[in-house]
């Protein structure tokens, strides 16, 4: 048996433990035990490496509950981390049609974007995130990041710079036109004059 196998049963020894608790001592209907071990099922195939099998739970567990926001987000960072950005997309673009002001799926849509070289989709997704959260920092980071990556230095220095500003001894994540020298920024403000 190879190593991801065992990995995957010791994952589910924890979600088994916890249908018996809730079969036995909790008050839970058979409904949410059962969406709880899909859940579970499909975090143990997640942890152990097996992208398909995991995503084929969230698959049957939206089957069941279509209306289910933990499970399209977590199928979204299930193809996230897979590099699998253009299956991502529609898993968190239902969550914003669920919820319009969900921060996190439309960050998680724009760093999808933006993986895919589709900055300008990624700006207009940030700067809806930003609207309702202004203080986000990643999201001020990677809208920083997208408008460096289009040639906007400037706007790109002002969403940096907005970035540090929300947290005192803030970072920047990402930010090479902050890091530049004195003389390279001149002679950029000489070429656009």
């Amino acid at each position: 048996m190879s190593w991801r196998f065992l990995q995957f049963f010791a994952n589910m020894v924890p979600v088994l433990a916890s249908v018996i608790r809730d079969l036995v001592w909790e008050e839970v209907s058979v409904k949410e035990i059962k969406t709880n071990y899909l859940f579970g099922k499909a975090n143990a195939f997640d942890r152990a490496g097996f992208l398909e099998e995991a995503a084929n739970v969230y698959e049957e567990l939206l089957v069941k509950e279509p209306n289910s926001i933990p499970a399209y987000l977590n199928l979204g960072g299930l193809y996230y981390r897979g590099e699998l950005y253009e299956m991502a997309i529609p898993c968190y673009e239902k969550v914003i049609q669920f919820n319009a002001k969900h921060y996190h799926a439309h960050y998680w849509l724009a760093r999808c974007y933006c993986k895919l070289e589709r900055y300008y989709a990624a700006i207009n997704t940030l700067e809806d995130v930003i609207e309702f959260l202004p203080t986000f920092k990643d999201a001020l980071n990677l809208i920083g990041e997208c408008y460096e990556r289009i040639g906007e230095g400037a706007k790109a220095e002002h969403y940096f710079l907005k970035a540090i500003r929300t947290e005192p001894g803030g970072v920047i994540i990402h930010g090479s036109l902050l890091e530049r020298s004195g003389a390279e920024k001149r002679g950029e403000e000489r070429l656009k004059h």
